[in-house]
């Protein structure tokens, strides 16, 4: 059993059931009615794919925890909506297919990993796709209220900016935000918070 199985692994949604208030508040800016294909990356427990999918889109959620997906699938199916998962380390993930936007929250990789899926992330997006990411920066370390402990897994905001320059970036900061999500992301803490349409 990986450290995600084993986190998961009680009936609690460790980080809650609620979606994500980055991710409420730019898809309520930015993505417009119709239904977009849309591919969350370290979905976990299943908050935000299933908030997605009560908007009407058609969500793949991707995460190295089966424990996890399977609390997803559980969730979606008591709020009467489908989402597909893929059980897969990401360090090995090969993304397949394109999509209209894609999410990563409080995703976080190695520095090395995360070019790759940075790379990934940029072709797997359709013209005029977006990307909604949000995740803990360097300075998180200060606040010890969530996030890997581990500043090579933390993201600052010019790596975005650089990995994603092509793209029209519609909003683009670190700063200092309350977080409350289950019983791991809890206080005040330093997030980057990065939206673009490509």
């Amino acid at each position: 059993m990986n450290k995600w199985d084993e986190r998961y692994r009680n009936t609690e949604y460790v980080y809650g059931l609620q979606p994500n208030a980055f991710l409420v508040e730019q898809a309520s800016r930015f993505l417009p009615p119709n239904r977009l294909r849309v591919l969350s990356l370290g979905e976990g427990e299943g908050r935000n794919a299933t908030y997605l999918a009560e908007l009407g889109h058609d969500v793949h959620a991707v995460d190295g925890s089966a424990v996890g997906l399977a609390k997803a699938s559980q969730l979606a199916a008591s709020r009467s909506v489908k989402i597909t998962t893929q059980v897969c380390d990401l360090a090995t993930y090969q993304l397949n297919g394109t999509y209209d936007l894609i999410i990563m929250i409080f995703c976080h990789l190695p520095s090395t990993l995360r070019a790759n899926i940075h790379h990934q992330i940029f072709a797997g997006l359709n013209p005029g796709g977006w990307l909604i990411y949000q995740a803990y920066s360097p300075n998180q370390l200060r606040y010890g209220t969530g996030g890997p402990g581990d500043v090579d897994m933390l993201v600052a905001l010019n790596e975005l900016t650089d990995s994603f320059s092509p793209m029209h970036v519609l909003h683009a900061c670190t700063h200092e935000r309350e977080i409350k999500e289950g019983i791991l992301h809890t206080g005040m803490a330093d997030v980057t918070e990065f939206v673009a349409r490509k």
